[in-house]
């Protein structure tokens, strides 16, 4: 049997998710790790991803995705959704972004499961269904919902989300992996996450110095002062130092560019809306999207800077 596994590659909840179902097909359903096929994704690339992994004659006979959220452009999958069911593919999709409730009910007419609870990160989702009573599982969930929802409760998971980070993209795979395989033995400190932990932060502090020097404010009309900046580590983890260091601002915005991605922290706008209409997603307080040549020669597009105010003042955020 080939089970493949497609999930958010950038946080704890998407690989803790993914170490949940590895963990599951080891242990309950006796499957050689050969057969596991673990693949990562953004929203920027989660429809390629996924083509690339249905559009062969070599289905796996299960694929479960997990963490990715949802906007319009996706609808384009579910012909290849469908498809893939009727040839003995089951889909299986684990998330706790908001989608509409139109979306819902056709996602889970055309899937083997589709389960989406907003009030849960998609760690607890996986862990209820495949490892309710597992206390690995448990412990893995505890921990993505701990940085997902910003509780911020444990070290340890902040450490992993942070190694998580510095691995984000296609040629750090090999490493998402491992930390996979090592979350689902109930792995969660040894020699290999301490030295990630040390190089990740002799590179945390420099970047995080470029986003200090990088930083600007800019005043959008009805709203109130905002702060951007950019550099190159997670757009995320940028916002949210913005906000932490200035806690009185009304919305704050990281870009990393080294993939032209900006992600917009806010309980004064809505930040999924107006991530919808880049073409992005996330969550009400967070969310983000891709915009191309959003920095040039280091400094931000103003003709981006202009329509990204302009968006959120015409719409009712």
């Amino acid at each position: 049997m080939k089970i493949t596994s497609l999930t958010h590659e950038v946080d704890l909840d998407g690989i803790g998710s993914q170490a949940i179902i590895k963990r599951y097909f080891n242990i309950k359903e006796n499957i050689n790790k050969e057969d596991i096929h673990l693949f990562y994704a953004h929203y920027t690339n989660f429809k390629q991803k996924i083509k690339e992994i249905l559009d062969i004659s070599n289905k796996p006979d299960i694929f479960i995705i997990t963490d990715i959220g949802f906007n319009e452009s996706f609808i384009e999958l579910f012909s290849l959704f469908e498809e893939s069911m009727n040839s003995g593919c089951k889909i299986y999709w684990f998330d706790h972004h908001i989608v509409e409730n139109s979306i819902v009910k056709r996602l889970r007419g055309l899937l083997e499961i589709y389960l989406n609870d907003d009030q849960k990160c998609s760690a607890e989702i996986v862990k209820d269904y495949y490892l309710p009573d597992d206390t690995i599982a448990q412990r893995i969930a505890k921990f993505a919902h701990d940085t997902d929802f910003g509780d911020n409760n444990y070290t340890i998971a902040s450490q992993i989300q942070s190694i998580i980070s510095y691995n984000r993209g296609q040629k750090y795979n090999k490493n998402k992996k491992r930390i996979v395989n090592l979350l689902s033995e109930g792995k969660f400190e040894n020699e290999w996450f301490t030295d990630q932990t040390n190089k990740l932060r002799r590179w945390e502090q420099t970047q995080y110095k470029r986003a200090e020097s990088n930083k600007r404010s800019i005043v959008i009309e009805n709203i109130g002062e905002v702060l951007v900046s950019h550099a190159k580590i997670g757009a995320g983890r940028i916002a949210k130092v913005l906000k932490k260091q200035n806690p009185d601002k009304k919305a704050y915005i990281g870009i990393d560019t080294r993939y032209n991605e900006l992600v917009v922290y806010s309980d004064a706008i809505n930040c999924r809306d107006l991530a919808r209409t880049f073409n992005g997603g996330g969550h009400r307080d967070r969310a983000g999207f891709k915009y191309e040549n959003i920095v040039k020669n280091g400094t931000i597009n103003c003709g981006f800077l202009e329509k990204l105010k302009s968006e959120i003042q015409k719409g009712k955020y």
